[in-house]
């Protein structure tokens, strides 16, 4: 080799793989490639992604890397040390409304920025379910308890933790801006037949006035006005998501927009569900003495019974269309009876259980 022969000092990296390389090693993943899969991970902090080899012309890392952290969110925690996210392909096919779940996030995602498009993927559930699915991902023939609109709101309720709402916000804003100045065509790409994906990018949406993205196509014809979480305070209306900015009577509708009318406990119950832990009990209730079996004892404290992550006093609500009911209710301790519907922590407990964004 000639003393004078050029030693190269770095490697070049796709800039949006790279993006969306950190997001994931942020959130305390890795990402290797390999030849012999095409998207899987390990149970063990490691997502495989098939090499560029065996990826498709419109396969894009980014939207790859995307997808899978979607999965990872719509599995929850407990099943990031198990391969695949605790899916095998039996599993995928036997449940396909997981798999519905993490398009559905995926798409919301991705819509916040504009690029729903760019990001869509690329297996056979592209055309299976991705391109059906309405201007609103959530939107579903049944209704909010549909069982992957339920998983996916649960998921972007543990994207907006600290584990993953800075990493993600960040690759997506990030994405946006590259494919702001990204040039959608060049003389190259118009000879090669196929058009580059970057056309399929859109200017990232205006922002609400509360800080979510503003689609318009979501809820056409709606606003803060008429959504659940609208209320007043000193005749100005506000957010229960951000209470601390104020909106004009004719803000419209944001992404996370929900009809007011349609807030009702008994299609709900989520309170007396997993989004709590345990109601305590002071020694002045009546139902102490009139409902003794509902209660037990811990460290000194006395707090209503559960049951498989509910409390024993709700009923129904186990079978699509049943309605959710307390058993206790004439009796229900203090803190059941100022639980406002509507209020901010309802709206948390509505979040958690998936019911709403």
């Amino acid at each position: 080799m000639s003393e004078f022969q050029r030693r190269p000092q770095h490697r070049y990296q796709d800039p949006l793989a790279r993006i969306w390389i950190d997001c994931a090693e942020r959130g305390g993943f890795r990402i290797a490639r390999t030849a012999t899969a095409y998207a899987s991970s390990d149970g063990r902090g490691t997502i495989f992604i098939g090499s560029d080899e065996t990826l498709d012309p419109d396969d894009s890392l980014a939207q790859m890397i995307l997808h899978e952290l979607c999965h990872a969110l719509v599995q929850g925690e407990e099943n990031e040390s198990k391969p695949d996210w605790g899916l095998s392909n039996e599993g995928r096919i036997a449940n396909p409304w997981r798999e519905h779940a993490c398009l559905r996030l995926q798409a919301f995602l991705a819509d916040s920025v504009g690029l729903r498009d760019f990001f869509a993927p690329t297996t056979d559930y592209r055309v299976s379910f991705w391109d059906s699915l309405p201007p609103d991902p959530f939107a579903a023939d049944g209704g909010r308890r549909d069982s992957s609109c339920v998983a996916a709101r649960a998921a972007l309720w543990r994207a907006s933790l600290p584990r993953w709402a800075g990493p993600l916000q960040t690759a997506l804003q990030a994405s946006a801006a590259i494919a702001a100045v990204v040039p959608r065509q060049t003389q190259d790409e118009a000879q090669s037949g196929l058009p580059s994906l970057w056309t399929t990018a859109a200017p990232m949406p205006p922002r609400h006035p509360a800080g979510h993205a503003a689609v318009a196509a979501y809820h056409a014809g709606h606003g803060c006005s008429d959504c659940a979480w609208n209320y007043k305070l000193r005749e100005t209306q506000r957010c229960r998501h951000a209470p601390k900015i104020r909106l004009d009577d004719a803000a419209p509708a944001c992404t996370r927009w929900e009809a007011a009318a349609e807030l009702d406990c008994l299609d709900c119950g989520a309170c007396c569900r997993e989004a709590f832990d345990a109601v305590e009990i002071s020694a002045r209730e009546p139902l102490i003495q009139r409902h003794p079996t509902l209660l037990v004892i811990e460290s000194r404290r006395r707090k209503l019974r559960r049951h498989e992550e509910r409390c024993a006093a709700l009923t129904g609500g186990t079978a699509p269309g049943t309605a959710y009911a307390c058993a206790i209710y004439a009796d229900r301790p203090r803190t059941c009876r100022e639980f406002a519907r509507a209020g901010g922590h309802c709206l948390e407990a509505r979040r958690r259980v998936g019911l709403s964004l």
